[in-house]
């Protein structure tokens, strides 16, 4: 295993361990921490354990897919399937948005996800373009990062 992934793999999943458990910093889901529907559900059923899913799905995935030379496609087309789903649950989440989270939270939450995967897209294809595994493993990281701290939004009535 390279020294070079070895450091993106465990890296990333502390990392993403941080920013799953930024909840935990404020308490309350506000727009600039809003809390993924799945960890809302796991936290339910495995308190604090939650915030160490999205990290150890990440190790995985480096661990068994990273080291494919089609890595980059491989990331390019999850981005772009999970962004295409992450629309589709705003679409249907987003008059619930607005009726228990606010306009501003459901709209900034937006714009987050927009500006996110538009930015992990672009990193992608970039790195696609110019077989930059580095970029690769940016653009992925951001991707995990993006799915443990705004996408797929809880947006309905709390708890």
């Amino acid at each position: 295993m390279s020294n070079l992934r070895v450091k993106w793999m465990y890296g990333g999943a502390i990392s993403i361990a941080l920013i799953s458990s930024l909840i935990l910093t404020v308490g309350v889901m506000n727009p600039f921490v809003p809390m993924p529907i799945y960890q809302v559900i796991l936290a339910w059923i495995i308190s604090f354990f939650s915030i160490l899913v999205m990290p150890s799905i990440y190790l995985l995935e480096m661990k068994l897919i990273s080291q494919s030379k089609h890595f980059s496609i491989i990331v390019t087309v999850l981005i772009t399937v999970l962004a295409l789903l992450n629309f589709k649950y705003f679409w249907g989440s987003w008059d619930y948005g607005y009726k228990y989270q606010g306009e501003s939270h459901t709209q900034i939450v937006a714009i987050e996800n927009i500006i996110g995967f538009s930015i992990a897209l672009a990193v992608s294809i970039w790195a696609l373009k110019n077989k930059n595994t580095v970029a690769s493993y940016i653009a992925n990281f951001i991707l995990f990062a993006l799915l443990s701290w705004c996408a797929f939004p809880y947006l309905g009535e709390l708890p």
